[in-house]
């Protein structure tokens, strides 16, 4: 059941305003951690070349929902529907106020995406080639399995159609039809030829790389370790001096701009 929402305008004021006439937010405590507890994994937030800030990993957005509660909104498409827009899935994009909360309690790290934008490499591009290669072998080989099934299931409606192409076709040719008396043969024999059709060619094929950047993901690049900088105007430090006092009276926080709000609260979990 969707918690009960609530808008809020915060009033950003102009940037010629003093901060020290400001309320002062508290920073988020940092989570308690014993000498003898694993350091804990922080989250790793991707910023991009116009300052996007994204989540890409799995289990860190899980953590940074359910552990932080910071929302994020996922702005990706999913591998096997890729041309609809309705249900999304990773990365999540991240606003200023929602990366630096995370920043100031101490659990996430930033990474600059600028080296992706590099022109790959000879050696990266043929490790790319062959890093596509190997899973279009292995997909093709799922495809194999999952093709038998869908044969083996409709065996009896292929059979039939077939018997009466084949039934028709040497009426017009005027050749007897010859077919084996055991159907489990002739059965084999329709089967074996249906596999031996090629169904997809490599150079056709989309192939889903399921990460974000392959150069990352296979060794070739690393991205660097930087810092976030946020806020820094004053509208910015007004709102995320709003932001933190709504995150620390419990209420989950969101962007109120599809009501014409600046925060969107909801007063219990999102389901």
């Amino acid at each position: 059941m969707m918690a009960t929402k609530s808008s809020i305008d915060v009033e950003l004021g102009s940037s010629s305003s003093q901060d020290e006439d400001l309320p002062t937010a508290k920073r988020p405590k940092r989570e308690e951690q014993t000498s003898e507890e694993t350091p804990r994994r922080k989250i790793t937030i991707n910023i991009g070349a116009r300052g996007t800030l994204h989540v890409w990993d799995a289990e860190d957005a899980v953590k940074m929902q359910s552990v932080y509660h910071v929302m994020g909104t996922t702005v990706g498409c999913f591998a096997k529907t890729p041309l609809q827009d309705i249900f999304k899935s990773l990365p999540f994009q991240l606003t200023p106020a929602e990366a630096a909360y995370l920043r100031d309690i101490g659990a996430a790290r930033f990474v600059d995406e600028a080296v992706l934008r590099k022109f790959p490499t000879a050696v990266q591009q043929e490790a790319f080639r062959e890093q596509r290669e190997k899973q279009f072998n292995d997909q093709h080989k799922e495809f194999d399995k999952a093709r038998q099934f869908q044969l083996d299931e409709r065996k009896e409606q292929i059979m039939a159609g077939k018997i009466r192409k084949m039934t028709e076709a040497a009426a017009v040719s005027g050749i007897p039809l010859n077919l084996p008396e055991d159907r489990e043969e002739l059965w084999q024999t329709i089967r074996n030829e249906l596999l031996s059709r090629p169904m997809v060619q490599e150079g056709s094929a989309r192939i889903e790389l399921p990460f974000r950047s392959w150069k990352v993901d296979m060794g070739l690049a690393e991205l660097e370790e930087i810092t976030f900088s946020y806020p820094q105007t004053h509208p910015e430090r007004v709102y995320y001096a709003a932001y933190l006092e709504l995150m620390k009276a419990g209420f989950w926080v969101t962007s109120g701009m599809k009501y014409g709000g600046d925060l969107l609260l909801y007063e219990g979990i999102i389901d």
